[in-house]
């Protein structure tokens, strides 16, 4: 009696389907919805088109490349956010015009830091320039990682001991 019953269920179960307000694609109830209402109106645009049209012009609209950006990017310096950046100590051991090596304590590895026109270093509160920068100094270094390289933000040295002052 139970399979007698099931059968019955699934048989009217299919039926009721099969009566679908849309029809068959072939023969249409009266009352489906159109192809047009189905799909939607058409614009003419693809979807995967919107995307990058929108975000070209929004870039045209907000100014995106500043003239500071254009800058940076020129320079390769990437973002310049200092609160994104590491820092380190040490003594500088050999200044150059476009690096400056500093050495750390205990068994830490120097550091080489690439020195951009945007770098503020400072000797002693004052600004120099990073081959001003005697060896021995003291310094403290916040810098970013771009690739491959350590560019330095910010360089803040005090003279060696000893040294004689200007």
């Amino acid at each position: 009696m139970k399979k007698l019953i099931v059968a019955a269920v699934m048989c009217l179960g299919t039926a009721a389907f099969a009566q679908s307000a849309t029809g068959t694609p072939s023969n249409p109830a009266p009352s489906a919805p159109s192809d047009r209402q189905l799909k939607g109106p058409s614009t003419g645009v693809e979807a995967q088109e919107v995307g990058p049209a929108i975000g070209n012009t929004a870039k045209k609209v907000v100014g995106a490349d500043t003239d500071k950006d254009k800058a940076a990017k020129a320079a390769g310096t990437g973002a310049w956010k200092m609160k994104d950046a590491y820092s380190l100590s040490g003594t500088v051991t050999s200044p150059d015009g476009d690096d400056v090596t500093i050495a750390r304590t205990g068994d830490l590895p120097a550091v080489k830091l690439d020195v951009r026109d945007q770098t503020v270093v400072t000797l002693d509160g004052k600004t120099v320039k990073a081959s001003e920068l005697p060896e021995g100094a003291s310094v403290r270094a916040k810098f970013q990682l771009e690739g491959d390289d350590s560019v330095a933000l910010e360089l803040k040295a005090t003279s060696p001991k000893g040294a004689m002052k200007k």
